[in-house]
């Protein structure tokens, strides 16, 4: 807000050295229309400060909302959260991708990054139950 004041300081200076009734006016209005101004900015810093503290609770919302348990066991990156519908999951190490469940692979990744679990479909119930 300096220019603002530097501008109020500056019509003081003239209303001193102002000789005729309508320069002060002129400088009144001046004057006024730099208090409008200064009151205006105040405003938008006031939403602004109220933006970014609600852009920042949002923020936390999200990664809550996000927020997942991540346990390693076998090898394996099980994950339990609201987009697991609250149950364990299991999910490659290696990208971070769901685990698919085949009878006939095992646990593998499912976007075919390569990664296949040692441990069997069978055992993987086994292990959920001790997560």
């Amino acid at each position: 807000m300096g220019a603002i004041k530097d501008i109020v300081d500056l019509t003081k200076d003239l209303e001193t050295r102002a000789k005729e009734r309508q320069d002060i006016d002129l400088i009144h209005k001046i004057q006024t229309l730099a208090f409008s101004l200064q009151s205006q900015q105040a405003d938008i810093i006031e939403r602004d400060v109220r933006l970014m503290e609600e852009n920042s609770q949002l923020k936390r919302q999200l990664v809550e909302a996000q927020s997942e348990d991540i346990r390693i066991h076998s090898a394996i990156e099980f994950r339990r959260g609201k987009r697991t519908g609250g149950q364990w999951i299991p999910f490659c190490p290696n990208c971070k991708m769901p685990a698919r469940v085949s009878e006939s692979f095992g646990i593998i990744c499912s976007s075919g990054c390569g990664w296949v679990s040692d441990l069997s479909s069978h055992e993987l119930q086994r292990v959920i139950s001790q997560l």
